[in-house]
């Protein structure tokens, strides 16, 4: 077939590592996340000069910016991957190189740490690639399950995510929990449903509503005119990025399974009456993950009275808020705290209670909730490095790594976290050379994204 480029491109540079004429026709998009806050001009320029065997179709900057790396009709470098023996790593017969033939592949810049989030421009403009990819490769709509078991079965999904073909994280969590979003908005620039075009009875598709979409600087500044402090809007977004990774229209993930419904499948059978078990069917839903009869109740007569979707963001973010005065001594932290960690630990403990309230989730959650008050809280906006880490690196800040090291122990345990209180993940048992990427306490962190070592059994290389 003939192939063509995205006019939404600014800028090309075309990268010498890919492999000409791809031999399958374009079926699928790949999301890739850069690691590093690059523009699509520097993403560009790092695929065609580097001696790493990498690149992508496309790169979208931080600014929105769009850059051709790769022409469509050639097959990108982007999505391999290999065992621990050195092969390839397939998914229902296919590797990564066999789903770069196939696929479309963007590399999206990012933040360097967890969850690698990326700037509205660049997801605004990366709703706009997948829709003109779609739309000049005969591709009807997007579909994502996140399902890895439909890896080229594409007439139920789609979209396919580096981390199925390679020991990787990529496209980062960020990305990776608003495939679904990213699909839906795609596919109503293309005039598509989400749903396959003969939806089951008990999910139809209903007609588009109003979802009150926000960027996450608008969720801080309405969550502060409520009245939190930084830390407190930080705190409750990092909660609740923990629990649907900010998607309004998130059902969990068992949910999807158990219903056979995706997310806007879902949203859309409830919106139209068509799916009657809202109430009762005990999955999470929606930004806090909403599950308990009384408290989805709560929410659907409020979306209703609003006369807006189940999946309205904003609306999602009042009856929140209505929903926090009945928890008095978590609101007035959110409303008194300076503390990021306490406001985190405040959400965590007396509003969401999830099963699991350990150390570990408080630290992750902090974490998350650290994050947004980095970039949003007053003076604190992030600076975007000046030279971004390579692509797919997850870099530390300082000038020792990343750094390649020689296990000289004959079994070295690998550990969630840097210490041995930490639960062990795995054990490299080959004294094998690896490349660490953050170092601390003595510990590192390996780039495979396996875990951490104790580099006092590691030689530098």
């Amino acid at each position: 077939m003939g192939y063509t480029n995205s006019p939404l491109a600014g800028y090309t540079r075309i990268s010498p590592h890919k492999t000409a004429n791809r031999r399958h026709a374009i079926d699928t998009i790949t999301i890739h996340c850069v690691v590093g806050q690059w523009t699509a001009k520097q993403g560009c320029d790092f695929f065609a000069t580097t001696d790493r065997e990498c690149s992508a179709n496309y790169v979208v900057g931080k600014d929105g910016s769009i850059g051709l790396s790769v022409e469509e009709k050639d097959r990108a470098w982007t999505s391999g991957g290999s065992d621990k023996n050195g092969n390839p790593i397939r998914v229902n017969g296919i590797s990564g190189s066999d789903n770069d033939h196939r696929a479309v592949t963007i590399e999206v810049a990012s933040d360097t740490t967890h969850p690698y989030a990326v700037t509205d421009a660049a997801y605004a403009a990366l709703i706009e690639l997948c829709a003109d990819i779609c739309r000049r490769n005969e591709i009807k709509r997007l579909l994502w399950k996140g399902d890895k078991s439909l890896v080229g079965k594409t007439d139920q999904q789609n979209m396919t995510v580096h981390r199925w073909f390679a020991n990787k994280s990529c496209p980062g969590d960020y990305l990776y929990d608003r495939h679904g979003d990213i699909a839906a908005k795609a596919n109503a620039k293309l005039g598509a449903s989400t749903a396959p075009a003969t939806p089951t009875p008990t999910a139809p598709a209903a007609a588009a509503k109003d979802v009150g979409e926000m960027t996450d600087a608008e969720m801080f500044a309405f969550f502060r005119s409520q009245g939190l402090t930084d830390a407190g809007a930080s705190g409750l977004m990092g909660n609740l990025y923990a629990e649907s990774g900010l998607a309004a229209n998130n059902l969990q993930n068992t949910g999807n399974k158990k219903l056979g419904m995706t997310d806007a499948e879902y949203t859309a059978a409830v919106d139209n009456g068509t799916y009657a078990n809202f109430i009762r069917d005990s999955q999470g839903y929606g930004l806090a993950q909403w599950t308990y009869w009384s408290r989805k109740q709560a929410m659907l007569e409020f979306m209703k009275s609003a006369g807006v979707s189940i999946g309205h963001k904003r609306k999602q973010c009042e009856f929140l808020m209505k929903e926090l005065a009945g928890y008095k001594a978590v609101l007035q932290t959110l409303k008194t705290t300076g503390s990021v960690k306490e406001a985190s630990d405040a959400v965590l403990t007396g509003f969401e209670k999830p099963a699991d309230q350990s150390d570990a989730v408080k630290a992750k959650r902090a974490g998350f909730s650290q994050g947004y008050y980095d970039k949003y809280a007053s003076g604190k906006a992030a600076a975007a490095p000046s030279a971004p880490a390579a692509p797919s690196a997850t870099p530390a800040a300082g000038s020792s790594v990343p750094y390649t090291v020689k296990v000289t122990a004959d079994v070295l345990n690998v550990r969630s976290g840097p210490g041995t209180s930490y639960k062990v993940n795995m054990a490299i048992k080959d004294q094998g050379t690896y490349t660490i990427v953050e170092e601390k306490d003595g510990w590192g962190r390996l780039k495979s994204g396996a875990g951490w070592i104790s580099l006092a059994y590691t030689k530098k290389r």
